[in-house]
């Protein structure tokens, strides 16, 4: 079985590039840096090539990133075999550095990385992360991170990954030591990120359109203590049908047309999700957008992506993008004589203080999100009702996240794939995009239109 590889992450200080690679039921992280004067060595090549640096001579990097990622894995497969028999390959910190020498040949090292110590110690044993009464979870199991082989990375926030687990495919999501080693800084962040989603999820009353709780966690030790297990990820069921973004996209591509039944299902799924987490769990998502639904086994939608610290700005209400904040008010009336009003109106108004920021590691950077939750619930409302609009526009006008990814702007226009879709549907969904949130259709009420729907078409 060849090597296999597709991870490949720098530093902060732009000096080193680390690569995962893997064969059968073992993974190692290489490391190429910056060190030598030679400025044509390999080493220095990849990094110059990966961070973007300037050079003199186009001999002192690759002609493309493609190049630099096939040179990489060349000089893996070269030391691979001698490198994996060392006694100490194992070792949780150990890294095997390529580099060349004097005369230029390739040559491989192993390194014990002294920021590992740093990177156990900033991590949280199970009776730590679930403090809190709210987010507990009763039975679990763990596994060390050793026995995880990496299948293939999805990006994100962090470390999302396939993996195989003797046979077995999970979706692994946690901070991993390559976390660390990309950034010390930014993982402070992507740790509290993690946590809080594992948290949140646990929370979560269970919903048929929710990603429930994972009940098998990944664990590391410290070098010098191995008593104690320390929790740097999740493992959750492998949904091989994936997202209803690939959905969308593959159905375009392919000119074929997915069931209008099957549409107005996903379309209930999705409001009902987001329901049931406001007022049932009463909380929030804030991320609502065709990639964060995955597809299960029997077609249905399940809702993933809990992190609460970033959206997407195509589907994003406008109002929530951080620079307004919103106040109850009947027409005519100050907010004290709002007290027995049946609807008062939402009010929104230009935030003109200093800068302020509550999100280190996405956007927008003052999430308002929480804020809302507890002091003007129909405004979240609103501002979710909003994404819902826009992640069934793309549904329902075959739309892929690509297509739209570099634009924020709020355009709301079918196309020819939206020929047949009914202007019944296209009236509400045109209501939860309204611009002004007060004229939105209500959250309940926009599941209760599908539910007929769906419950119409199948009778």
């Amino acid at each position: 079985m060849d090597i296999e590889g597709d991870l490949i992450w720098g530093d902060d200080d732009e000096s080193v590039v680390f690569a995962q690679a893997q064969r059968q039921d073992r993974s190692i992280t290489f490391m190429f840096a910056n060190k030598s004067k030679y400025t044509q060595s390999l080493p220095n090549r990849i990094v110059t090539c990966f961070h973007d640096l300037p050079v003199e001579d186009d001999h002192a990097t690759f002609p493309s990133r493609a190049t630099m990622r096939e040179e990489l894995y060349s000089s893996v497969r070269q030391v691979w075999d001698h490198c994996i028999r060392h006694p100490s390959i194992t070792a949780a910190d150990v890294i095997v550095e390529i580099y060349e020498d004097a005369q230029r040949s390739l040559q491989w090292r192993i390194c014990h990385e002294s920021l590992y110590s740093q990177y156990t110690a900033s991590l949280l044993p199970m009776n730590k992360l679930y403090q809190c009464r709210e987010s507990k979870i009763n039975a679990y199991k763990t596994v060390n991170y050793s026995t995880l082989v990496p299948v293939q990375h999805f990006g994100g926030r962090g470390r999302t990954a396939l993996v195989n687990i003797s046979g077995s495919l999970y979706v692994y999501k946690g901070v991993d030591f390559g976390t660390y080693l990309e950034s010390p800084t930014d993982f402070q962040h992507r740790k509290e990120v993690f946590y809080h989603e594992i948290r949140t999820i646990s929370s979560l009353p269970p919903h048929p359109n929710i990603v429930p709780p994972s009940d098998t966690f990944v664990a590391v030790r410290k070098i010098d203590d191995d008593q104690q297990e320390l929790i740097c990820g999740a493992l959750y069921a492998f949904m091989s049908h994936g997202t209803l973004d690939d959905h969308i996209e593959k159905s375009k591509i392919e000119g074929t047309h997915l069931p209008w039944i099957r549409k107005a299902t996903w379309c209930y799924q999705m409001a009902s999700a987001v329901a049931h987490t406001h007022y049932t769990a009463h909380t929030f998502h804030m991320d609502i957008k065709p990639a964060n639904f995955l597809l299960d086994a029997d077609q249905n939608l399940v809702l993933i992506d809990w992190e609460q610290s970033g959206a997407a700005p195509y589907t994003l209400a406008p109002e929530a993008d951080g620079a307004w904040d919103v106040k109850e008010m009947a027409n005519g009336a100050s907010t004290e004589e709002t007290t027995n009003l049946a609807t008062p109106r939402l009010v929104y108004e230009k935030y003109s203080g200093p800068y302020r920021e509550n999100l280190a590691w996405g956007q927008p950077k003052w999430n308002v999100f929480p804020s809302w939750k507890d002091t003007c619930p129909r405004a979240l409302d609103a501002a979710e009702v909003f994404s819902l609009g826009r992640t069934m526009w793309m549904l329902l006008n075959g739309l892929a996240q690509s297509e739209l990814e570099d634009s924020d702007e709020v355009v709301m226009s079918w196309n020819d794939a939206a020929e047949e879709v009914p202007n019944e549907w296209k009236d509400i969904v045109g209501r939860c995009l309204d611009p002004d949130p007060n004229a939105r259709i209500g959250l309940r009420q926009l599941v209760d239109f599908w539910k007929v729907v769906t419950r119409d078409d199948v009778a």
